[in-house]
């Protein structure tokens, strides 16, 4: 059994015998679980090629802010010091920089950089085709970038193991491979994930594919391959000797897995529909508490019973019930295993808002988008974004058929002069508290007055006024559902190349009560209050079963305009689902 050793971050040249602790655990695991003999190791070495091409710090800067985000400097140091050889001489801070984090900006950056490191790549896996790569940490990125970008790349007999990993990190992904996640050329791929590893590292969302699999190895020793004083790394890891080295110990074992992963996803085959809805009016404060989220949430269950949903695959969180914890776990729940030809929806009515969001340099650069659930304190931790559930609806296949309804108002440019009165219809958006407000403003000394800070557009592609529906008004807002952190640095041409090779970013129908500048506002059924949206909505598809999104949309607008309402649902979505029936 050939294996190539692939170490990350951290000049792990230095050390003539860095790969020792990762030889010594690969064996014995191997061993202990069957295999017949020692494998073979091969080292891949990189870090000169890091050095030859440094191009100083000024260089990478940018993409280092960018990668950090808001995380402080010193819970950086901590986590990347604690994964990497301890044996070596404390370094200087510029040194620390230039071998850690500035190793990732580096590669992000350089283009010319990671040909050479594809080359090499090439020559190694020629040179010594390996049944197994172990690729830790940026050796990960170096492994992933030639097995997807390089069209030399063909490995159907080499298993890939990762850990340690930031080939799922959002602002890696941005860079180097935006568009869905596939399998790259191999026969299968490990994922090893530890949430308790602070070094940008991500799940993968490749799940589903029957050659992928994710083993999660918690353990407090966070970014390290071997074990430390505080616990297991990725290697060594009883969840690793499981499900991976018992694997591949023996050409038996791996076709045993390959068949009960068949059998075990066959068996637990997803159903073909499933439904998430969510209504909250008991909202903590008594000013934000609605009347007619519950009730929508018994109106779109009946109508999606109606049309052919199973009770059973309806899920419904109301009230205290729907914190932001709880919504995020259902939203799992509902996107898992759509497959081609699975239809899932998502129904919310409630509050909405947006909140300010900060840059790495800690200064407010755009507004997310939010859903307000029943603990909500205006904080991305207690707030529902985009950012929460687009890493699962951007994997889905094109033929999937997912639907966010959303009920709610936007709550962009809302202030609190338009708030409602006693006996008024309520409204469903919060404006933000004035030192959440503070954010958004600039004091103007010449009108001596306030006004909105200017924001930059999230996307070179989205800066026109005809681009509101994916950016905001403002161009600068990552809106629900849109997907926008990674669809912001694509042109259109690039993700139009996406798609025709199938990799293109998922966008689900959106169907929202209004406009970012428009109230959503509730209806009075006799006794009984409604989302005037909901209400109208149910009313039209029940009056005419076969509508399509788009003349949906026209006729529920029609509806409120006629019954004296002042908001105009918004429609987005890619062109062929919307001529789709819709709710099939």
């Amino acid at each position: 059994m050939n294996i190539l050793l692939v170490h990350g971050i951290g000049h792990c040249e230095g050390d003539t015998d860095y790969y020792a602790s990762w030889r010594h655990t690969i064996t014995a695991s191997l061993l202990a679980a069957g295999a017949k003999s020692t494998p073979v190791f091969t080292e891949f070495a990189y870090d000169d090629l890091f050095a030859h091409g440094y191009a100083g710090p000024d260089v990478y800067a940018a993409a280092l802010l960018e990668l950090a985000g808001s995380v402080s400097l010193h819970g950086l140091t901590d986590a990347i010091g604690a994964g990497t050889d301890q044996t070596r001489a404390l370094e200087s801070p510029s040194d620390w920089m230039r071998w850690r984090l500035g190793m990732v900006a580096q590669f992000v950056v350089d283009s010319a950089l990671r040909r050479q490191l594809r080359n090499r790549m090439h020559r190694a896996v020629t040179l010594q085709p390996p049944d197994i790569i172990a690729a830790h940490s940026l050796g990960s990125l170096v492994a992933f970038d030639y097995l997807r970008n390089d069209p030399r790349a063909a490995l159907p007999k080499s298993t890939l193991v990762t850990f340690g990993s930031q080939i799922g990190n959002l602002f890696v992904r941005n860079r180097l491979w935006p568009g869905r996640f596939t399998l790259p050329p191999v026969k299968q791929w490990f994922h090893l994930f530890n949430d308790a590893d602070r070094v940008f590292t991500a799940e993968v969302p490749l799940q589903g594919s029957p050659a992928f699999t994710e083993v999660l190895t918690a353990s407090p020793a966070g970014h390290a391959p071997t074990r430390t004083a505080e616990g297991p790394g990725y290697l060594d890891h009883e969840a690793t000797q499981r499900d991976v080295w018992s694997v591949l110990a023996t050409p038996a074992a791996t076709r045993d897995f390959t068949r009960s992963v068949a059998v075990q996803r066959a068996a637990t085959r997803k159903p073909r529909r499933r439904a998430l809805l969510i209504g909250i009016n008991a909202y903590p404060d008594p000013t934000h508490r609605l009347s007619g989220c519950v009730n929508d949430t018994f109106v779109m269950s009946s109508l999606l019973q109606e049309r052919g949903f199973d009770a059973l695959d309806i899920r419904v969180l109301l009230d205290s019930r729907a914190t932001a914890s709880a919504i995020r776990t259902r939203l799992e729940w509902l996107l898992e295993g759509a497959d081609d030809g699975c239809e899932r929806v998502l129904f919310y009515s409630g509050h909405g808002a947006q909140l300010p969001g900060y840059s790495a340099t800690e200064t407010v650069d755009h507004m997310d988008e939010c859903l307000v659930p029943y603990d909500f304190d205006w904080s991305l931790e207690r707030a529902v974004t985009d950012n929460d559930f687009f890493r699962l609806y951007s994997e889905l296949p094109f033929s999937a058929r997912f639907s966010a309804i959303l009920d709610c108002c936007h709550a962009g440019g809302m202030t609190r002069d338009r708030g409602l009165r006693d006996g008024a219809p309520r409204i469903r958006g919060l404006a933000p508290p004035d030192d959440i407000r503070h954010r958004q403003l600039r004091w103007d000394g010449e009108q001596q007055s306030w006004s909105p800070r200017s924001l930059l557009p999230i996307s070179v592609r989205y800066r026109r006024a005809g681009d509101a529906p994916m950016t905001g008004q403002n161009r600068a807002t990552y809106r629900l559902g849109r997907g926008m952190k990674l669809r912001g640095s694509l042109s259109r041409a690039a993700e139009q190349q996406l798609i025709a090779q199938k990799r293109g970013l998922y966008l689900p129908v959106l169907f929202e009560a209004c406009g970012e500048s428009e109230l959503a506002q509730e209806y009075r059924h006799g006794a009984e209050s409604y989302g005037a949206f909901t209400w109208t909505l149910a009313a039209a598809l029940r009056r005419s079963p076969r509508l399509s999104w788009e003349r949906l949309q026209r006729v529920v607008a029609a509806d409120l305009a006629s019954r004296g309402y002042r908001q105009q649902p918004v429609l987005v979505g890619a062109s062929a689902p919307l001529r789709r029936q819709a709710l099939l």
